[in-house]
């Protein structure tokens, strides 16, 4: 069994407790200034995907993301010029170190964001998302889930027209630029046909079944057990204290107007470790799960 079949581990966590973990998650991505507190999400985030498909994901979205962050880090003490800390002139505008420092900061931050998306994608599938969401918006979560579903659905029936034009002579590289732009054309009129002829008979065979009449509910039916209740707790022991010591400041950092030294104290060094903890949680379940299934091979 590989990782990305684990049912017992993160992902088999009930829907409303993954994605409390995420909303904390992403809401600390973008809250939280700190370098420190950066560095660790960076390193959870990253460890969460590789436990949760071996970093599949990972590998085909993060070079564009590090060009993302490469550009932001790059341009932001050019069209910043705040902070005192003045290290050298470009253009006649002052380059400084607080603006340097902000912009890797920033980068950092919407790196963790991207990421923490990713790993929001392959544990709140869109199953558990219409699940949760069905209760108070049940109109929104189906256009939300309908919206989820379409991307990957046209590309895949994209790929596949192509690869039957490609096979019958239609498209080849070698041929003109008109050519090329008759059979993309004609590749859209295909694709768009066929994606409202399945809306069509989707329509119907909803409305033949009764959908909109009545009281919603869900083809799954999720139940908390004990493992679930355990990592409630968890995650409101850790979570209140994330939350009430950032409510504080315990862990506000300043870069403007000039750089804050480092100043360590034992609420910081308590909400950090809250932190960590709080991220762990995944790692340690599908960690567990792992060793799990390693000793059960070894034993056959």
């Amino acid at each position: 069994m590989g990782r990305a079949d684990m049912v017992y581990g993160f992902t088999g966590l009930h829907p409303q407790l993954s994605m409390l973990y995420f909303l904390v998650l992403l809401g600390a991505c973008m809250m939280f200034q700190h370098p420190v507190y950066s560095l660790v999400s960076f390193v959870c985030v990253v460890a969460l995907l590789f436990s949760l498909d071996g970093g599949r994901a990972l590998k085909k979205v993060i070079k564009g993301y590090l060009l993302i962050a490469f550009v932001i880090f790059i341009s932001n003490p050019f069209f910043s010029s705040r902070g005192a800390t003045i290290l050298f002139y470009a253009w006649d505008r002052p380059v400084t170190m607080e603006a340097i420092v902000y912009g890797a900061i920033f980068a950092l931050s919407l790196l963790n964001l991207l990421l923490a998306f990713v790993a929001f994608n392959l544990v709140v599938t869109p199953d558990k998302l219409l699940y949760l969401l069905t209760p108070y918006a049940p109109r929104t979560a189906f256009v939300i889930t309908v919206t989820l579903r379409f991307v990957p659905l046209l590309t895949r029936r994209l790929q596949q027209i192509m690869t039957i034009q490609r096979a019958m002579g239609y498209l080849h590289p070698g041929g003109s630029k008109k050519h090329l732009m008759r059979e993309g054309m004609e590749t859209m009129h295909t694709l768009v046909g066929w994606s409202l002829e399945e809306a069509l008979q989707t329509a119907g065979s909803m409305r033949a079944r009764g959908y909109g009449i009545g009281p919603r509910s869900s083809g799954t039916v999720y139940r908390m057990d004990r493992r679930d209740k355990l990592v409630l707790w968890m995650m409101i022991i850790t979570g209140l204290n994330i939350v009430i010591g950032a409510l504080f400041g315990v862990n506000h950092y300043e870069v403007y107007p000039r750089l804050q030294t480092w100043q360590w104290s034992s609420q910081l060094g308590i909400h950090l470790l809250s932190y960590a903890v709080f991220l762990a949680i995944p790692l340690v379940m599908n960690g567990k799960e792992w060793l799990h299934w390693r000793y059960i091979r070894s034993n056959m």
